[in-house]
């Protein structure tokens, strides 16, 4: 193998290694969103009723800051409509303690709200799994988790 031909491979491989770190850098680059739910907390000291609250926890690991834009719930029959992203139940949260939407989430800020329960998310939480979807600026579609029950 003469100098060119060294040249040329040389060449070649820092290209190829460059595009495949150009392409990570794209897919990793951005906001990143890890959402936490949990529903059946309660507050001490208790508020009158002793109700239970769902607890919703939104921290930004990306590397870029967006704006928080919607809350929703959503419930799916089985796990090939959640697949499908086709839900028998939705809605949308408008009532709840905390930062109001829209929020604009920094790296590394953290977004946590609460909303009281009622009777009727009790029965819709323990027939199926209910899922928390966060909406972002930064992306068309949401980000969701499962719902924990804690009690």
């Amino acid at each position: 193998m003469d100098a060119t031909q060294a040249a040329a491979w040389i060449g070649a491989l820092t290209g190829a290694g460059g595009l495949i770190w150009n392409g990570y850098v794209h897919f990793t680059s951005g906001p990143r969103l890890r959402i936490t739910a949990f529903s059946g907390m309660v507050k001490r000291p208790s508020p009158i009723g002793n109700p239970k609250f769902l607890k919703v926890t939104v921290r930004n690991v990306g590397t870029t800051a967006t704006t928080l834009t919607n809350l929703s719930l959503h419930r799916y029959d089985s796990r090939w409509s959640k697949i499908k992203n086709r839900a028998d139940w939705n809605a949308v949260v408008n009532e709840y303690q905390g930062p109001s939407l829209p929020h604009k989430l920094d790296v590394g800020a953290e977004w946590m709200v609460t909303m009281q329960e009622d009777e009727n998310f009790g029965e819709l939480i323990s027939t199926k799994g209910m899922w928390c979807a966060i909406h972002h600026a930064f992306s068309d579609s949401s980000v969701q988790v499962k719902i924990v029950r804690t009690a």
